[in-house]
């Protein structure tokens, strides 16, 4: 059995997780945001897709990119483990970024789910 297939498919997702993040950045932009960061990485612990700023709010979004709903819609994606995950890289991007730590900025973790070209913000995933 060749690896050809899985090696497209593979690329396919990429693609299409890349596009999402573009068409999530745009819709933020579209609302007033700035865009602080993209894919922002703490070594192997994770990532979070983007990281936005609209006055003194500064959101933590997870952009999820679906062409199907056979496993269920982009909330059955985030688990115990990607909140987590989403809390540990967001508190690593906050130590590094002191100007952001003040009673004045508001902070939230919010979902874009994408499908096809249409674009949906979740507020506020980790209540």
């Amino acid at each position: 059995m060749s690896s050809e297939p899985r090696r497209v498919e593979h690329v396919n997702l990429r693609q299409m997780g890349a596009g999402g993040e573009e068409l999530a950045a745009s819709f933020l932009e579209g609302r007033g945001f700035e865009i602080l960061e993209r894919n922002y990485r703490f070594g192997r612990a994770g990532e979070i897709d983007l990281i936005a700023r609209r006055g003194n709010l500064v959101v933590f979004v997870e952009v999820k990119s679906r062409n199907t709903q056979v496993y269920g819609g982009p909330l059955y994606a985030i688990n115990r483990r990607k909140k987590e995950t989403l809390r540990l890289v967001a508190s690593h991007f906050l130590a590094r970024r002191p100007e952001l730590n003040s009673r004045d900025i508001t902070f939230r973790f919010d979902m874009i789910a994408v499908s096809g070209v249409s674009v949906e913000l979740i507020e506020d995933i980790l209540r």
